[in-house]
């Protein structure tokens, strides 16, 4: 089945702080839950506009945020437990073999495409076993200013997302604590926003590539985005181009 992914303009600069870098917005269809390898999905509860949740190496294993060992802490009262909303994946269930080619996608769900902050998004990694690896430090958004505040986003879980990977520097230390060693290594994941009103916000595995191919989680590589030109101004005004995701 094909799927229709529309690129948005890429963000031009990249900080140098922070492991998990903004590379893209993107808007997918068809990626909705149980089609992708979801690894987290958190709601707001009640009048609350802020929302926090965390899972490790087992989906039961769940919290607001990891403690450094890659263990989730704190209460789960926003995290969603039913069916593909939630759960450690492995490499292979998006097709990453490499450092280089892995990748995190925030599909954010907002009532009338609202604004949201992302506050925390921080990845950890497992043996097939669950044995603790390795986890990721800090995150960051070149283009949003000081903080990771996306002006507007699509409404409904499936539609849109926006994709992290990691740094070079990052990257380097993943490997050498034996984070992509094997395709069965698992990854977990924590995440927090605030502005958030009422929408699924999900968080899903991807295999970045720039072959277009089959598999789950797979986006175009960064490189293949890049377009000339400034900083991005606002999203609302992204300049956007079709591309077929088989």
């Amino acid at each position: 089945m094909n799927k229709f992914v529309l690129i948005g303009t890429l963000f031009a600069v990249q900080s140098s702080f922070g492991s998990l870098i903004l590379t893209s917005p993107i808007a997918v269809t068809g990626t909705g839950l149980g089609t992708e390898p979801t690894l987290l999905t958190i709601q707001s509860a009640g009048s609350s506009s802020t929302e926090a949740g965390c899972v490790g190496a087992t989906s039961a294993q769940t919290g607001t945020s990891f403690n450094t060992s890659g263990v989730c802490t704190g209460a789960s009262g926003d995290v969603l437990t039913g069916a593909s909303q939630i759960g450690p994946q492995s490499l292979a269930a998006a097709g990453i073999t490499t450092a280089s080619t892995f990748g995190i996608v925030f599909n954010a769900a907002e009532p009338a495409g609202d604004s949201i902050t992302l506050t925390g998004l921080t990845a950890s990694f497992y043996s097939s076993t669950g044995t603790f690896l390795y986890q990721t430090s800090g995150f960051s958004c070149a283009g949003l200013g000081a903080t990771c505040t996306f002006p507007s986003t699509n409404t409904g879980t499936g539609k849109s997302g926006f994709l992290f990977t990691l740094d070079t520097a990052q990257q380097n230390a993943a490997n050498s604590a034996g984070a992509f060693s094997s395709t069965s290594n698992l990854v977990g994941l924590s995440a927090s926003a605030t502005n958030a009103t009422g929408g699924n916000e999900t968080f899903y595995l991807a295999n970045i590539s720039g072959s277009g191919g089959g598999g789950g989680g797979q986006v175009p590589e960064p490189g293949t985005m890049m377009l000339t030109g400034g900083v991005l101004v606002g999203l609302g005004s992204l300049l956007k181009k079709k591309v077929v995701r088989n």
